[in-house]
């Protein structure tokens, strides 16, 4: 993954235009310390609208003749005069609208440093046409060329070649990098998994169709090893299964459908409280057991009763909930008769071997980690006692539960910030949602100069005109918009699981319809449809499938809709779990993603954030986002959140 060589360098800085675009100062203020090169290439970049049809060998000569022009006005009539001129001249609006066509155009603008080289003039003080290979060729020698498994070599960018050649030179050393949406990770990691050919590297991911994208076309390298982490927590059990805990975590399968609350109920004499019905207390046990599992704690305590229960039980209740959480576990471990048998769950395995202090095999000599923002407490545990050396690469603000787990400070900490798959536009967005978010890294996120991402806003929600992804941020929405979709005939790629959600709409239906006790893990615990809506109650999208449903929607108007499932489409719909590892030429976000962070008290902001700016990252061309999200970028900057003077750039 690496950015096109620029077509040309304008003679001007970014800080340097945004000094010219700053409203708090006037025009006449902002360019009085530019010289005659930086005035002529504001003088392109405001005609650019109409002379972009032409392209950059054009441009390149409209510029020549500028500088040229401006050279001639200075000698004839001194600089004030040409600032002047430039002040009559030069408008800041027309000035934004030039400075978005770059990337169409492949032109980029220099950095501080170049700039003030002057390096773009030849020693008679005119433009220099060969300037541009002289940038291109110091840019190559900064980035490291590397042959791709496919045979190809490329380029990386300057962020990836660093990292790329501290790794090449301590290899044995931890290492873990912060990554923003975009900047090339999965591209790195193919990289470096070229350069560890005499390791033995284990590679770890959550889901198998992240190993399947992240190692696509590296079938060439028998040193490497994928793994998902439930998978790696089979290899660590000891191979003595005298153990019966041992035995039972070794089986290759486990039921894949929760068990119903009221079998737990029974098995584990679960009674009501003088508060709490036995339904409400299994749910938090089931969170407490859960809560314990992703911690780093040797025992079940008051601590995982999650919080947004815990204040609400008196010290009888909790006590209550502790017992028969720590039966659960047990039970998960070892089920105590033949028809109780609570399904073992990765995390469950996982959880057993950090608590029993089980290392990574030793025949692996090197880890090798995507998302790593993903890890809950355990693994890392496993990893910081395993003797291996631990790469890991991540994004705090593409974990969706807000805050994720952190590695030991004693590992080295690397940052890629410059993205190539989106455009400088995208800062805009971005910038304010890192800002607000109560995640560490708080370096600005840097769009690609050279690629073109356009924002597109609405004000009610409908099918786009053009192509593009649908993100949602729950099942009801997923049912919702497959089912909009599918209205207007048209054919689309389901992103997230087909058997699931066939599964949540089907369960819907025989919930409403008869009563039918519920298979999805989602929606399992309701007996009663009156009970669903009374805990979905202010979701909107529960509230129009459920009008949807009154009208009579039933099964074969789901077989109609799953008619239009195709892969891949004109449009695609998903969850914002399901795409963290994709990118599409356009993205649509639904309302609902934008309200869960209009309000920054919101316990669960970190959280809803999260998805957002996973969303907002999938887009690589055009994003299409709801008014709202206007207006909450406005609060933002008002509050002094906004990080980058660049933003004026987007306006």
């Amino acid at each position: 993954m690496t950015r096109t060589d620029p077509a040309l360098y304008l003679p001007l800085s970014e800080s340097a235009l945004n000094r010219v675009l700053n409203e708090a100062h006037s025009l006449a203020t902002s360019l009085a310390d530019l010289r005659a090169p930086q005035l002529a290439a504001l003088m392109l970049l405001q005609s650019l609208p109409t002379i972009a049809r032409h392209g950059p060998v054009f441009a390149e000569r409209v510029l020549m003749e500028a500088i040229k022009a401006a050279q001639a006005k200075v000698e004839r009539d001194g600089s004030a005069a040409l600032i002047d001129e430039a002040v009559e001249s030069l408008d800041r609006a027309k000035l934004r609208a030039g400075h978005s066509l770059l990337p169409d155009l492949g032109l980029s603008l220099l950095d501080d440093d170049q700039a003030d080289k002057r390096e773009y003039l030849t020693s008679e003080g005119q433009w220099d046409s060969g300037g541009r290979d002289r940038y291109n060729a110091r840019d190559h020698e900064l980035r490291e060329q590397i042959l791709l498994p496919s045979g190809t070599t490329a380029f990386l960018t300057r962020e990836q070649t660093r990292i790329y050649r501290e790794i090449r030179a301590q290899s044995d050393d931890h290492l873990h990098v912060q990554g923003y949406a975009g900047t090339g990770k999965s591209y790195l990691i193919k990289s470096l998994l070229g350069t560890l050919r005499h390791a033995r590297v284990l590679v770890l991911a959550e889901r198998q169709t992240q190993l399947k994208a992240l190692l696509a076309g590296m079938s060439e390298l028998p040193q490497v090893y994928p793994r998902r982490f439930d998978a790696l927590a089979r290899e660590m059990i000891p191979a003595d299964l005298t153990d019966p805990i041992n035995a039972r975590l070794s089986l290759p399968y486990s039921a894949s459908a929760p068990i119903p609350d009221e079998l737990v109920i029974r098995h584990l004499g679960i009674h009501a409280s003088d508060t709490l019905r036995a339904r409400d207390l299994v749910v938090i046990v089931r969170s407490t057991v859960a809560s314990f599992c992703y911690s780093g704690d040797a025992e079940l305590d008051e601590s995982h009763i999650p919080a947004r229960h815990l204040s609400t039980l008196d010290a009888a209740t909790r006590r209550l909930v502790l017992h028969h959480a720590s039966e659960l576990w047990h039970a998960i471990l070892l089920p105590p008769s033949r028809d109780f048998q609570p399904p073992v769950r990765g995390e469950h395995r996982i959880k057993w071997a950090a608590l029993k202090g089980w290392k990574i095999p030793a025949r692996y000599t090197h880890v090798l980690i995507d998302e790593c923002h993903d890890l809950r407490k355990p693994m890392l545990q496993i990893l910081d006692g395993s003797p291996q050396a631990v790469i890991s690469l991540g994004d705090e603000y593409q974990n969706l539960q807000g805050r994720p787990q952190q590695r030991t400070n004693v590992v080295r900490q690397r940052a890629v910030t410059a993205s190539v798959r989106s455009g400088q536009l995208l800062e805009g967005i971005v910038n304010p949602i890192i800002s607000a978010h109560p995640g560490d890294t708080k370096e600005p996120f840097l769009g690609n100069p050279l690629h073109r991402t356009e924002i597109i806003y609405y004000d009610r929600p409908r099918i786009p005109d053009q192509p593009a992804a649908i993100l949602v941020n729950d099942t009801w929405g997923l049912f919702e918009w497959a089912q909009r979709l599918a209205a207007e005939g048209l054919d689309f790629e389901l992103l997230s699981s087909r058997q699931q959600l066939t599964m949540f709409v089907s369960d819907c239906i025989e919930l409403r319809r008869n009563g039918s006790r519920p298979r999805h893990g989602e929606i399992f615990r309701f007996g009663s449809w009156e009970a669903l809506a009374e805990s979905k109650q202010h979701n909107p999208g529960f509230q129009r499938i459920d009008r949807m449903l009154q009208k009579g929607y039933g099964t074969e108007d789901w077989t109609r809709t799953v008619d239009r499932f195709t892969s891949p489409g004109k449009f695609a719909l998903g969850l914002i779990g399901d795409v963290r590892n994709r990118e599409f030429s356009g993205v649509m976000l639904v309302p609902e993603l934008v309200e869960g962070v209009w309000d920054l008290r919101r316990s669960d902001y970190a959280a809803a954030s999260a998805a957002l700016y996973v969303a907002v990252t999938r887009a690589q061309h055009r994003l299409i986002v709801p008014e709202r999200l206007r207006h909450w970028l406005e609060e933002i900057s008002a509050r002094g959140r906004s990080s980058r003077p660049q933003l004026l750039l987007g306006r």
